[in-house]
Formats: C-alpha cells, structure tokens, sequence
C-alpha cells in the first residue's frame, strides 16, 4: 500500500475537496497543541516495533523490540536501557494499575504479566494478540484482528469476547473516566466506541471517530491512540497525528517526521508533557503544550 506523508498531507489539503478554512483550520489546531521553535528529536532507531507501547507512572517508556526479543525502556531524559530480556516474542505491552506490565506474546499464543523484577505471569492462552489495554479495574481489553474479535479478560481471569463483526479490529483504548472503549477498526477509517457495563461487557457499539485521508489515498491506517488531558483524542495513522476534540471532530493533523506517517503516539516524559511518535523502526518526541492522562 503507497503511503504518504503527513507532510504531504497537510500539503495536499489545498487540492483535496475540503474547504480551505477547513484546512486552515486544522493547522491552527496544531499549532494550538505544538510548541513554538520545538521540533521533533529522533531518540533512536533500528528496533522492530511491532505494536503500542505504554508509560508507567513516572512518565518512563516502555516498548517491545520483537526483532531482538527484548522489551526497552526510555527514561524521563530519553536514554534507551534494555527492560526485559528474553521476552518471547512480546507484541504490545501496557502497564496496569497494578503496576504489572501487561503484553501479548505473539510466538507463544498467550498474554502475560511481568513484574517489577521482571517475573513472568500467564493470564491467558491461545491467542495471538498485538494490541492491547488494561483498565483501571485491571481488566485487559484486547483485539484479535483475524477472527474480527475483541475480547476481555477480567480482573479474575475470566475471557469472553465482547465484540466481534469489526473488519479488522486493532488499537484499543479506555475513555479517560473508564465508561467508554474505543476501537480502531483501519479499513473502514473509522474508530468505534462502546459503553463498558459493570460486568465489563460491551453496549450502544457505533462508529463516531471518521478520520481523514487524501485523494487517491483510501486507508489512514489508524494505529496507536491516546487521550490529553483535556479529552482530545490523538491517533496514529500515515497522515500523521489526527486529534479529535470532545466532540469527536478533527481539530488538527500534527505534522511527522517520517515520510510513512506513524503507527504509535502517546504522552510521556516529565509531566506527560511530552508526545512520543514511533515510525517504521524509529521513536521520536517533542515537547508540547498539552499534558497527558496520569493512569487512574
């Protein structure tokens, strides 16, 4: 599939059928976000990043490096250390309330949890899993792309599937009170939200984030996505970082620096004030002027 960069993108909104102060508007949401005279600094590169990565409570990052089978962490200054070796096969990884690590192993069909010293827990087997998210109740929402699938594995290790009809289900993510779960679902360009019951079910599933692609271009290719704390919602995809108000609009296209847009975003660093991108096989950040979710 040709992709395109967000740069062009941007560039490519004077001739795409959207209203100029359409176009305006959406650089002025970013440069809104962005902070003046910052760019993005490329932290490092050549790992295989498969699948989201996620922040501890300290704003550190963690993200899994299957080409090596490790799991990498990048501190508050952006310095790389190896956080687990040996994690086999490890796609995707989110840290828990509970302050566990949570990833899915794709080599070995299952989902694990690893500790602070790096001990090893199996909650759930056979499935092949890149993404995935662990709620503040500490139960894991998770997608299986193949069989059109999310499930939910709960606090108890209960595993249920919750939705299924989606044409290729991928990113997850909870609201930031934990009532709603977002899913990306890439060939459609469309995000889905559902209400989360008390039983940790699903209900009222539609379609209510639309994103935005270029002539000729049908796929954004949405990946990663996260949360401000402000409520706007942020989401890879390969024109770029697409943020979306409350209301579910698309309030401004960050510009990035890759040329095939990006597969992960989130907050981290020193007061989550930091936005981390990962693009092909490379991590970058810059500083901005919106402030990420601290985990409930």
């Amino acid at each position: 599939m040709r992709r395109v960069s967000s740069l062009a993108y941007l560039a490519a909104l004077a001739v795409w059928p959207v209203p100029a102060q359409d176009a305006a508007a959406l650089r002025r949401g970013a440069s809104e976000i962005l902070r003046p005279g910052k760019d993005w600094t490329l932290l490092g590169g050549g790992y295989q990043l498969t699948a989201d990565p996620t922040v501890d409570n300290q704003g550190n990052v963690y993200f899994t490096d299957a080409r090596n089978n490790r799991i990498l962490k990048i501190d508050l200054d952006g310095k790389f250390s190896t956080w687990k070796e040996g994690s086999n096969g490890s796609h995707g990884i989110a840290y828990g309330p509970d302050g566990r690590w949570y990833v899915g192993q794709h080599d070995l069909k299952r989902i694990v949890a690893f500790g602070a010293d790096g001990s090893e827990s199996v909650i759930a087997e056979g499935f092949q899993t890149h993404h995935l998210t662990v709620t503040s109740r500490n139960d894991i929402y998770f997608t299986e792309a193949p069989t059109h699938r999310v499930w939910l594995v709960d606090a108890a290790g209960r595993k249920r599937v919750v939705h299924e009809g989606l044409k290729w289900p991928r990113g997850v993510r909870a609201s930031i009170d934990q009532s709603r779960l977002l899913v990306n679902d890439p060939p459609t360009n469309e995000i889905w939200r559902f209400r989360i019951q008390k039983d940790g079910s699903l209900i009222d599933g539609r379609a209510v984030y639309h994103l935005k692609t270029t002539d000729g271009v049908p796929e954004a290719d949405a990946g990663g996505m996260v949360f401000d704390a402000e409520g706007f919602l942020y989401v890879a995809t390969k024109f770029g970082v697409q943020v979306f108000d409350p209301q579910a609009r698309v309030t401004a296209i960050i510009d990035t620096p890759g040329i095939e847009g990006v597969d992960c975003v989130l907050f981290a660093g020193r007061g989550l004030q930091w936005l981390y991108v990962m693009d092909g096989d490379r991590v970058y950040r810059r500083p901005v002027n919106r402030r990420g979710v601290p985990r409930p």
